[in-house]
């Protein structure tokens, strides 16, 4: 889908996108290659063309794009950038700002999943992040990755998708635990109605001793990090098959 996407261009938005494909350009070789497009001015083209070498010159980093989408649009950055994509969820211990303490920070790349705990390995979380290029959080623009540059006191460069923004754009709004059994997710019995609140108070357990109440509470951030994986795939294909549903129509009633 990156290479169909012509909305990160100066001064193209969905509908001119819409047009250009309509027109049979599909790609971004598509318009590289063009002479001349109807109602095009030749200096446009040529525009698109520089910015569109530029993008080809910067595929290999996704934070590039990422600048130049809006948060419902990044969806399409997810195939592409897939291998280098880590998803993440951070625990605290809910205190205001600047008090708050980050307790647990969950990380998965689809295949292992590594838990960083204050106290113990939380420092090794910023070795382990600069592997990705991609992260994908939900709410993680209004809070998690704000958090953590505060209190690692560094940036984290890497290009974002929050799925809360891209959910709220397919219609599904609300918390992670609302939306999640819309996507046929279903959370263990003993984790099931926990919130965030709910890991403050294991965390607090946890600090006086209770062994338990740190693995319910390693438990749940599990829970919140490896659904992110299945929420970003079923988001990305709802999205592509909606932006795309109009051009097939059109198509077909040709």
């Amino acid at each position: 889908m990156l290479k169909r996407t012509f909305i990160h261009l100066p001064r193209v938005g969905p509908a001119t996108e819409l047009h250009l494909w309509r027109q049979g350009v599909e790609t971004w070789e598509d318009l590289l290659a063009a002479r001349r497009l109807p109602g095009m001015p030749p200096g446009r083209l040529a525009r698109h063309q520089r910015h569109l070498e530029e993008s080809l010159a910067h595929l290999d980093q996704p934070a590039y794009f990422s600048r130049r989408l809006s948060a419902a649009e990044r969806w399409r950055l997810f195939q592409h950038y897939r291998p280098r994509t880590a998803y993440l969820d951070i625990e605290t211990t809910g205190a205001s700002w600047p008090h708050l303490a980050v307790t647990v920070i969950g990380l998965y790349d689809g295949q292992e999943f590594q838990q960083f705990v204050l106290g113990h390995n939380l420092q090794d979380f910023l070795e382990q992040i600069d592997a990705y290029q991609l992260l994908v959080t939900f709410n993680g623009s209004q809070f998690d990755l704000p958090v953590l540059q505060a209190v690692f006191e560094r940036p984290l460069p890497q290009a974002h998708i929050d799925l809360r923004f891209v959910l709220a754009r397919l219609g599904y709004k609300g918390g992670l635990k609302r939306i999640e059994p819309c996507f046929g997710l279903q959370r263990p019995a003993d984790l099931e109605g926990l919130d965030g609140y709910d890991a403050v108070l294991l965390w607090q357990r946890a600090q006086r001793g209770d062994a338990a109440a740190l693995e319910t509470l390693l438990a749940y951030n599990r829970e919140d990090v490896i659904n992110l994986e299945t929420l970003m795939e079923q988001a990305y294909h709802l999205a592509a098959r909606r932006t795309l549903a109009q051009l097939q129509a059109e198509k077909t009633a040709l």
